[in-house]
């Protein structure tokens, strides 16, 4: 049965607003809800269904995809943007990446995608809200035609952005996420260190409290728009002096100007963002200090709202990859032991010689893949090339030579007990060797 109170939220102005987003869909296949089934479908869900179209539902690659789309939500690596990631993504072993951001109430998110090189590969770009329980509701995905999304949540909350290439392709991607203002700064060139008095400061000696912002200028500033709108009120209170009243349907705001000195619009006036109000002054009960734009947000059944984070704009230079992003996507070993980054605090530690690949790398950390397939985070590694051997194994028995480090993994072949084989990396009990004639493997053994 359809529910018809989550199909109205998903289509609420203001809730949605990507970059040719394809709506609020259910994506099934990701195991998150499975309500809403006639939802119109993100491209990721669209292409698994054509995936499943064409005969493929079933086949080995395609369940690893879908595997992949499910476990990268419920592994999702916790950032702080700005951030900036490079990232392999192997074609042959179809993965997926997620990150989780948090937002405040007044942000929006903006992820982007940047292929290299220039590629023809679709890369599935989608954003979901977790609940309080922990469960994920889809909030917004790119469309096929755009690598890039913009989501402004109504309220504050954790977000999971995820990123996966279609099948059998094999792409290098550099993601970047920000955090983003959602609205213009209300006094023109100015900025946050100018923000002197903040919402909820005690005001009448605690009886009652500040509703906005106070943001200190020259008097005869220019006071502006800071959205889309219509003037609703151009008056002179007691209170806030000449104020003007800016209604941004939209969102479902309205925007208070107090203790302009002129103000430059009439009531019913439709104005852009940037459109100039009125000037900065310090009338009304502002009269015995500096000139200032009270500015204050109000929103439709609720009250004040606290402008901070719709005005100030959060950083927007991601820090540099410093991580070695030139091996990405290659099987390489440690060069010295590495801490593994879990969030936790326990701590593992990778041996020296740990055989590995690079997934990706964003600051000083990179992701990888081990052998047995779990993916892990490290600080500050190094890495060399297998191309030298780190010591040699003597069998005192026969020993299968397998293609994985794993007990019941495919034997390629057999070594046989007066061997001594060239040993160049390692992972747990497993030695990966280097056999005179053959493939290299890995062998069970001691060392």
């Amino acid at each position: 049965m359809r529910n018809p109170s989550k199909r109205r939220a998903c289509v609420l102005p203001g809730v949605i607003l990507a970059l040719g987003a394809q709506g609020c869909a259910t994506p099934r296949e990701d195991g998150v809800s499975d309500a809403n089934r006639d939802a119109p479908r993100t491209p990721h869900e669209a292409y698994a269904a054509a995936l499943e179209d064409a005969g493929l539902a079933g086949s080995s690659i395609v369940e690893t995809w879908r595997t992949a789309a499910a476990e990268a939500l419920g592994t999702a690596t916790r950032i702080d943007p700005p951030f900036r990631e490079i990232a392999f993504y192997p074609g042959e072993e179809p993965t997926a990446s997620a990150y989780e951001v948090s937002v405040e109430r007044g942000q929006a998110i903006q992820a982007s995608l940047d292929l290299e090189p220039a590629s023809d590969a679709r890369v599935f770009l989608d954003i979901y809200r977790r609940e309080p329980d922990g469960s994920l509701e889809p909030m917004a995905s790119a469309s096929d035609s755009t690598t890039a999304i913009e989501f402004e949540p109504l309220r504050a909350g954790t977000f999971v952005i995820r990123v996966q290439p279609e099948v059998l392709r094999t792409v290098r991607v550099t993601l970047t996420v920000l955090r983003a203002a959602t609205l213009a700064f209300p006094v023109q060139g100015r900025g946050r260190p100018d923000i002197g008095s903040r919402f909820g400061a005690p005001r009448d000696g605690g009886r009652r409290s500040h509703h906005g912002v106070d943001i200190f200028a020259a008097r005869g500033t220019p006071v502006v728009a800071v959205a889309d709108g219509r003037v609703s009120r151009v008056e002179e209170t007691r209170l806030g002096g000449r104020v003007v009243w800016l209604r941004d349907e939209t969102r479902r705001h309205s925007y208070y100007y107090a203790h302009l000195d002129r103000q430059l619009v009439e009531r019913g006036q439709r104005v852009r963002a940037g459109d100039t109000l009125g000037l900065v002054g310090n009338t009304g009960n502002a009269r015995t200090t500096p000139p200032h734009l009270h500015f204050g947000i109000y929103a439709r059944r609720e009250g004040p709202v606290d402008p901070f984070a719709f005005v100030v704009r959060p950083p927007t230079r991601p820090p540099g990859v410093v991580a070695d992003s030139s091996a990405l996507g290659e099987w390489l070993r440690l060069r010295v032991a590495s801490v593994v980054l879990d969030g936790t605090d326990a701590r593992s530690e990778l041996p020296r010689h740990t055989v590995a690949r690079v997934l990706a790398a964003h600051g000083r950390r990179h992701r990888l893949q081990l052998p047995d397939g779990r993916r892990v985070e490290v600080a500050d590694a190094r890495f060399e090339r297998m191309d030298e051997p780190i010591g040699d194994l003597v069998l005192d028995a026969a020993r299968p030579l397998l293609h994985s480090p794993a007990m019941g993994a495919l034997a390629t072949g057999e070594i046989d007990g007066s061997s001594e084989l060239p040993v160049v990396g390692r992972f747990g009990d497993y030695r990966l060797v280097r056999p005179s004639s053959g493939a290299s493997g890995w062998v069970a053994a001691g060392f």
